[in-house]
């Protein structure tokens, strides 16, 4: 990869972080029930996946991570946990996986990716975060399951509707055979 490529493809990635954190901060939502916190809906997630499909893993991984660090110190939700930044930044490198040996980004692929990257980052080790430092109550977990598999079919549309423009008007990051390009910098 030739060293425009490289500044094109990290300057897209500081452009999707800064859309993350936006997404999160200002158009989040955090959800209160029996006096506590139980989830923030946002699509700050959707970028962050997309952004790993896109890029590749390592800036996935960091997208997510830097934006967990981003949101917490503009709008922190309460006390700083890096088990939160590990699972955004997980949130960008298992989609990536998914697309490591065969790159074609098909809805299919998008959708398996993306389910699993929710259910377990989202649902499974976020909540099980926050009921074990004591967050929230473990009774009220189907609230989190719900919110999750609602939004599911929002971040598979998006997402692939990025991947779909992206392939349009983006070329730096699709080869010419027309798979994503996971080159490292």
């Amino acid at each position: 990869m030739n060293k425009h490529t490289s500044l094109k493809r990290t300057i897209y990635a500081a452009l999707l972080t800064s859309i993350s954190v936006v997404l999160k901060v200002f158009l989040g939502i955090p959800v209160n029930l029996f006096g506590g916190f139980v989830k923030d809906i946002n699509l700050s997630p959707t970028v962050i996946m997309f952004s790993g499909m896109s890029l590749g893993p390592w800036y996935g991984a960091a997208i997510g991570a830097i934006t967990d660090v981003l949101v917490y110190l503009v709008r922190p939700l309460g006390s700083y946990n890096p088990i939160f930044t590990i699972t955004n930044a997980l949130i960008g490198l298992i989609p990536a996986l998914f697309f490591l040996k065969s790159p074609r980004r098909t809805l299919w692929r998008i959708s398996l990716s993306t389910s699993v990257t929710q259910t377990l980052c989202s649902f499974v080790i976020n909540t099980l975060a926050l009921i074990l430092l004591g967050f929230m109550p473990a009774k009220i977990a189907w609230f989190r399951a719900l919110s999750t598999f609602v939004m599911l079919p929002l971040h598979i549309f998006l997402i692939y509707m990025l991947t779909r423009a992206s392939e349009k008007y983006l070329p730096f990051l699709v080869s010419p055979d027309g798979t994503v390009s996971h080159e490292r910098a």
